[in-house]
């Protein structure tokens, strides 16, 4: 779960479980681009999580409405994407993103105490059986 330190959040996607959000925030959950700025000026949250692959041509759009703008200089934007792209993240930074959330890793991160915990019970198990394995005369 990435670190995300304020108390009230904007998320932009089709639905807030794709997106993980912290727990125990303030989450305002807006579906469309046309609602973004209204909802900013009507909550006025300390963060927004943009999902690219929902806005897709909309986030430059609305990236570069929010930098180009002195009310909205304090908001903090985080961009969700299913997969690392350097050129498009390198774009999307320059706009504004000051952090990018990769499904994958969050994926990859979810799975690995599962891998350890298995690998794990692979080890004891091969070292029980092993000491039963042997033979006693």
């Amino acid at each position: 779960m990435p670190l995300i330190k304020s108390s009230k959040i904007l998320v932009v996607s089709s639905a807030t479980s794709l997106v993980p959000v912290p727990a125990k925030k303030h989450v305002i959950h807006v579906d469309s681009a046309d609602k973004i700025f209204p909802a900013i000026h009507q909550h006025q949250p300390d963060s927004i999580i943009l999902d690219h692959d929902h806005l897709l041509a909309d986030t430059e759009k609305v990236l570069r409405r929010l930098s180009s703008n002195k009310f909205y200089s304090k908001i903090r934007i985080v961009c969700h994407k299913r997969t690392e792209q350097p050129k498009v993240d390198d774009l999307l930074k320059t706009l504004g993103v000051d952090k990018f959330i990769y499904a994958d890793e969050v994926k990859l991160k979810a799975e690995q105490p599962k891998r350890d915990l298995k690998a794990l019970a692979e080890e004891l198990e091969a070292k029980v059986v092993g000491v039963f394995a042997k033979p006693s005369f």
